[in-house]
């Protein structure tokens, strides 16, 4: 025989049942933004005063753009994506992908080398130079390596530095061959800040090369988080934008 009690109790647990909601869900899940592996530093931060004044969490995946597009293009399921060149994110855009976008950050090329190297680079035609062994670069296709080997191109040096070419999965990669030995290198400002295993030898012209742009993109999916849109709005607010300042980035409006 049921009880009263026992359908009282019964009553009670599906009540509870109904206002927990259920975890992993994805309007529960954490917001997806990939980056840019140079921004990565600057993003986690602005993620956690997100998260601080939202409560909704960001989970970042940092990388070298092209990969990062490549894997959104398959599936991947990411909300918002930062890219550093105008064309990766071009590349979403002929995929039918982009809900909103903006230009939202840029950033400058230096000549890297160990902290304790003696050998003296002031330009672009010293990296031909013998005891230049190993110059570092992101990969082809990687927007920092796309802008390096440009810069290059238009020095009129790159026959001459080719064959000492050492090439990284992506910025940061290429940062780490410098640290650990390489001649020279080419990356962005912002990746040589704080970091005290090397130094800029130099700033190389931005005329030598396509302006870096970071594009910021809110990924069109069915149906669209509530949450991604105030992300991608968050991203350009003032608190954001001190972070990204902080960074040596340059802030696009």
């Amino acid at each position: 025989m049921i009880t009263r009690s026992y359908l009282g109790l019964v009553g009670l647990a599906l009540l509870f049942a109904q206002a927990v909601p259920v975890q992993g869900s994805d309007g529960d899940a954490a917001l997806k933004l990939y980056v840019a592996a140079s921004t990565k530093e600057a993003v986690d931060a602005i993620a956690q005063q997100f998260q601080r004044e939202t409560g909704l969490s960001v989970e970042v995946t940092p990388g070298a753009s092209s990969k990062l597009a490549k894997q959104i293009v398959e599936g991947a399921p990411a909300d918002l994506f930062l890219s550093a060149d105008q064309a990766t994110a071009d590349y979403l855009g002929e995929k039918q992908l982009i809900a909103k976008r903006r230009n939202l950050l840029g950033n400058r090329l230096v000549v890297v080398v160990p902290a304790d190297s003696r050998v003296e680079i002031k330009s672009l035609n010293d990296l031909a130079r013998e005891e230049v062994k190993q110059i570092a670069l992101a990969l082809e296709k990687v927007p920092a390596g796309e802008y390096a080997r440009e810069a290059l191109r238009q020095a009129s040096v790159w026959e001459q530095v080719e064959d000492k070419i050492v090439g990284g999965e992506d910025v940061r990669a290429a940062l780490a061959f410098v640290e650990q030995g390489a001649s020279a290198g080419i990356v962005y400002l912002t990746d040589t800040i704080g970091n005290s295993r090397v130094r800029v030898a130099f700033r190389i012209d931005p005329r030598l090369h396509r302006p870096i742009e970071y594009p910021l993109v809110l990924i069109k999916r069915d149906p669209m988080r509530p949450g991604s849109v105030k992300l991608y709005e968050y991203l350009g607010t003032e608190s954001a934008t001190a972070e990204f300042r902080k960074a040596k980035f340059e802030i696009i409006r």
